[in-house]
């Protein structure tokens, strides 16, 4: 095998550091790759155009994880991304999770939390030759 052959050759970009954003290149790389998966946790940020911009760089078969405060904006990506056949196993769930204080002889929840966690929109990405067709 020729030495020069760079399609045997895998990149190796340096880290993006946290907070820093991603250089073109690391993108590009990252386009031709795939994620294994996608977590969103940015409810200030437009959801749909978020997981729009995202979820090209998901490999195939791949699980994603969005989380929101308010339920309307999951809706709407659950929807779009239903209308699109981008994804399937959609599920929109409400995590609740009550805080314990544990004292010697005693435990009682703690008096000064939440009562509301968010929601969270989860599903699997998909290849679909609907979504790959584009209309002109």
């Amino acid at each position: 095998m020729d030495e020069t052959d760079s399609s045997s050759v895998s990149r190796v970009c340096k880290p993006t550091k946290s907070g820093e954003k991603a250089t073109q290149e690391v993108i590009n790389l990252w386009k031709a790759s795939g994620f294994s998966s996608l977590i969103i946790a940015a409810p200030e940020l437009d959801t749909w155009s978020t997981l729009q911009d995202l979820l090209p760089l998901l490999s195939y078969s791949a699980p994603f994880a969005v989380y929101h405060q308010y339920l309307q904006p999951l809706t709407t990506c659950m929807h779009n991304l239903q209308v699109a056949k981008l994804a399937i196993g959609l599920q929109i769930s409400e995590p609740w999770l009550r805080e314990y204080q544990v004292l010697p002889s005693r435990t009682h929840p703690c008096m000064q939390m939440s009562a509301f966690g968010g929601y969270i929109l989860s599903g699997i990405k998909i290849c679909s030759t609907e979504a790959q067709q584009k209309p002109e």
